[in-house]
């Protein structure tokens, strides 16, 4: 495997998956306020083919999955995985302030820079 297209599989999910994130907070914003029920779940089924948002961040998510088999097909499950949700982490967090105007706390903010070093850490070892 070259490096491009290694770095591409693990990368593809990683961002296709955070996007997804984002496209169902928005989506299920639109919806308002669910309490969990059955019947909340069974009619949020037609809503949820009515939104854009959330449809998007379905087909998303099923690109990820896609892809990321590609990339377990490729490394250790012990090094992927955690490399593909430490880093979804760090870019929801990201977006879910830009986007969302969503506060991070000091301590939040330090728990993320330690997932970016425990990402380090995975990809040098591995």
């Amino acid at each position: 495997i070259d490096m491009t297209s290694a770095i591409l599989v693990l990368i593809i999910p990683i961002l296709t998956a955070a996007t997804a994130q984002v496209f169902f907070k928005k989506g299920i914003s639109a919806l308002g306020r669910l309490d969990f029920s059955l019947v909340n779940l069974l009619s949020l089924i037609p809503r949820i083919i009515q939104n854009g948002w959330l449809l998007s961040g379905m087909v998303l998510f099923g690109i990820s999955f896609l892809v990321y088999l590609f990339a377990l097909s490729k490394y250790q499950l012990h090094v992927a995985y955690p490399i593909l949700v430490s880093s979804g982490i760090i870019l929801i967090s990201l977006a879910s302030w830009f986007f969302f105007r969503e506060t991070l706390s000091w301590l939040q903010i330090s728990g993320v820079v330690l997932i970016i070093f425990g990402i380090f850490i995975l990809a040098i070892k591995s």
